[in-house]
Formats: structure tokens, C-alpha cells, sequence
């Protein structure tokens, strides 16, 4: 019996890293992706526009018109300038009115509809004193929930996958970059003092590996949902 709890567990296991790789695999591919997403309008006379802080041009080239959680009304998403950052925010449609459920720096890369709902991938690049970068994926179900998955990484890491995405558990110092800095030096943005390029420390983590470079390992460390990334040294 417990043999069967076993390979019952490892082939769950596997089927989860399975659904991990192929989303990782994707959104990866959205950061290559060098057409911009082309919102549609369709229909926003018919709809009342809410208010919101960002929108202070009035123009539709920022506004998305389409029914994200298959109920029949039309929903709405704001994705233009908002500085210093390019901001996205959606409104779901309902009987009451239209109810922010999400806000935050970002440009669209892309809308996918399913039978169950939408996925809307975003991108926040790195600028000023933020250092990271973040792919952001909102996940808008039939039911109006909405679920939020963040790629987050380094302005000095570069994202590349190989052909093979595995699981591995990891240990020791997460970097920026595939090479051991440890000079300290002073934060221009807020004079702390940072060690070289040091992330963080890991220890016994699960993660996925998208790619490698001699020694080293380029792992997506999930946390909540989301993922951390940066260099290990294998």
C-alpha cells in the first residue's frame, strides 16, 4: 500500500513540474516576443468608463474591451503610460457596476480566453532604483477569481531557456549573474550597503533549472505562485 502512496505521489509530483515547465517554457517566450499587443475597443460606447487615475488622455488606444470571465458582460482593462511605469489595470463588469480587481505597473504582452476564463500576461521592466524586473500573469476564472503569478527578476539577469527544463533541489548563494561577486559596495538609490551580486541564500529549495552555464544553474525558485530567479553554482 504504501508503495502505491509512493508512485501515486511521484507521478502527481511529476505532473505539476510538468504544468510548471510548459507556463514557464511560455511566458519565457513572451519576453522574445517583438509585436505589441493591439487592444480592441470594440463596443466601449456602449459601456459607462470608470474612473481611473491613470487614464488622463481620454484616448481608446489604452483601453481593452472583452468579457474575461465568460459571463456575458463586457470587462475592461486600462494598459497605458502612467509614470514613471506603464500601468494595467482590469475592471470586471456586473450588474453593479465595474469593480477594480487589479492594478499595477505593467504592459500587456498578451490575452488568452479559455472555456474557463482568461490569462493576462503583463511585463513591468526594471527602471530607476527598481532593480527587478517582473512577468506578471493574472488568471481571471469563471467565477470572477482572480490569481496573480509574478516572474521576478534582476536587471543583470538575462532570461534564456534550453530545450530540457528539469527539477533539481538547490543550496547556496541565489546570484544576479553566473559569476562569484562578492565586493560591497554602496546602493546609489538608498546607500546600503550590497554585496556584490548576491540575491539571496537557498537551502534546500526545490527548484526548476531553464538553463546552465558551465558550473552554473539558472533556477526559478517558486514562492507562493510565483518565481524567484537567479544563478546557483551546481
Amino acid at each position: 500500500m504504501k508503495c502505491v502512496i509512493r508512485i501515486v505521489f511521484l507521478l502527481t509530483s511529476l505532473s505539476l513540474f510538468s504544468q510548471d515547465f510548459s507556463d514557464i517554457k511560455t511566458r519565457i517566450g513572451l519576453l522574445k516576443a517583438t509585436a505589441n499587443f493591439k487592444v480592441d475597443s470594440t463596443g466601449i460606447s456602449k459601456i459607462p468608463i470608470p474612473t481611473y487615475y491613470c487614464n488622463t488622455n481620454g484616448t481608446k488606444n489604452n483601453r481593452h474591451v472583452q468579457d474575461l470571465n465568460n459571463d456575458g458582460l463586457k470587462d475592461l482593462i486600462f494598459s497605458g503610460t502612467c509614470q514613471p511605469y506603464h500601468q494595467t489595470a482590469i475592471f470586471l463588469n456586473s450588474k453593479k457596476g465595474f469593480q477594480l480587481v487589479y492594478d499595477a505597473p505593467g504592459k500587456i504582452l498578451s490575452i488568452t480566453s479559455t472555456t474557463n476564463g482568461t490569462e493576462i500576461n503583463s511585463y513591468n521592466p526594471s527602471c530607476c532604483c527598481e532593480y527587478y524586473s517582473n512577468l506578471i500573469k493574472v488568471t481571471i476564472n469563471n467565477t470572477s477569481a482572480v490569481k496573480e503569478s509574478t516572474i521576478s527578476f534582476h536587471d543583470k539577469t538575462t532570461i534564456t531557456a534550453s530545450n530540457k527544463l528539469y527539477a533539481k533541489t538547490v543550496s547556496g548563494i541565489l546570484r544576479s549573474t553566473p559569476v562569484v561577486d562578492d565586493v560591497t559596495k554602496k546602493d546609489p538609490c538608498t546607500a546600503e550597503e550590497k554585496t556584490g551580486n548576491r540575491i539571496g541564500i537557498v537551502e534546500n529549495e526545490s527548484a526548476i533549472v531553464v538553463n546552465q552555464e558551465k558550473n552554473w544553474l539558472l533556477v526559478f525558485i517558486k514562492q507562493n505562485g510565483s518565481y524567484a530567479v537567479g544563478w546557483i553554482k551546481k
